[in-house]
């Protein structure tokens, strides 16, 4: 039975690296059903279930798959699922554990950095140095270093760190806007750690992809069957199943944003400098839902064209595809 489950394993690893971790958690659960002493399976379903933004039940099955002797990779996901909790003492805690087991795993010191942010900014730089000691090669090791050395207030190093990191990869926006941030900011000794500092973390970030990825999927879809039932000319029918299509985009911004997991959020502004690709989709979305909303209205009082809707459909299929890129982007880090 080993190929089947290492088959099964397979899948949900890829299914969560294409953004998919809620079907990646549906073909888990029968493995685990059959095979419930599986500590692999366990940390593929909790990194599924982090990915998903479900940080509780991720520790749940980061637990089961600790008691089952899984080294380090439990123990990181774990501190993760904490980390989003709010519970940074007990996942530092967790992610010194990942990385006394396996200090030769760069990601155990990253995971270990990002616990102890924001509480000890000294302590975090240390693992975050040794992150970058064990795995230079790795543009995430510069990064965290970066983030780490800019709460500890030691810019120089920070602007090294994020300059590493974009070396290494030129197309991470959000290390270039850190840089451009950074550029005009003065050195300034270490700051004293501030205990329970607001942080956006993780489950934010994940929820507000979903949120994003979801609406866009369904605008661009909505769009191209408008599109396709519109040639050669759109009949005014057609306005129905617009402000249908308008109406359902409006409830599920409101459900995803009632649903939005509980933390710090960020006045719009500050989110967009520190998630700019979030505001790039966002932008996209709002740009298409607007040309869509306008079409809908010429074609109510009488126009035939198809013009704004062409635009509207590109808006909302690109999108759609940061959607899906921000949120691949977000479990790399976890697999």
């Amino acid at each position: 039975m080993a190929e089947p489950i290492d088959a099964v394993l397979a899948q949900a690893a890829e299914l969560t690296a294409e953004g998919r971790p809620e079907v990646a958690i549906d073909i888990l659960g029968p493995v685990l059903a059959d095979h419930p002493d599986h500590p692999e399976a366990w940390c593929r379903l909790a990194a599924a279930l982090l990915d998903a933004g479900r940080p509780q039940d991720c520790l749940d099955a980061a637990k089961r798959a600790i008691t089952l002797g899984e080294p380090s990779w439990a123990h990181r996901l774990a501190s993760l699922a904490l980390s989003e909790l709010g519970r940074h003492d007990q996942a530092a805690v967790s992610a010194r554990e990942a990385a006394r087991r396996d200090p030769g795993d760069w990601r155990n010191h990253v995971t270990l950095a990002e616990a102890l942010g924001p509480t000890s900014p000294a302590a975090a730089l240390d693992a975050a140095r040794r992150a970058v000691i064990t795995a230079p090669e790795e543009p995430r090791v510069h990064e965290v270093l970066g983030d780490t050395a800019t709460k500890a207030k030691d810019f120089p190093l920070a602007k090294r760190a994020f300059g590493d990191a974009l070396r290494l990869d030129p197309s991470n926006e959000s290390v270039r806007a850190e840089l451009a941030r950074l550029a005009g900011i003065r050195a300034a000794p270490p700051a004293r750690a501030v205990a329970g500092e607001p942080r956006f973390g993780r489950a934010q970030r994940i929820a507000l992809w979903l949120v994003l990825r979801r609406c866009a999927g369904w605008l661009a879809v909505g769009s191209f069957v408008l599109m396709i039932a519109g040639l050669p000319r759109p009949s005014p029918l057609l306005v129905w199943f617009a402000l249908a299509l308008l109406l359902a985009e409006l409830v599920m911004i409101a459900h995803g944003v009632l649903t939005l997991p509980r933390g710090y959020w960020p006045p719009p502004r500050l989110l967009a400098r520190r998630a700019p690709l979030v505001a790039f989709g966002v932008v996209l979305f709002g740009l298409g839902a607007v040309l869509l909303a306008v079409w809908t209205l010429a074609l109510a009082l009488g126009a035939r064209g198809m013009q704004l809707l062409t635009p509207a459909l590109i808006c909302a299929v690109g999108a759609s595809i940061v959607g899906w890129y921000g949120l691949w982007r977000m479990r790399a880090f976890t697999r």
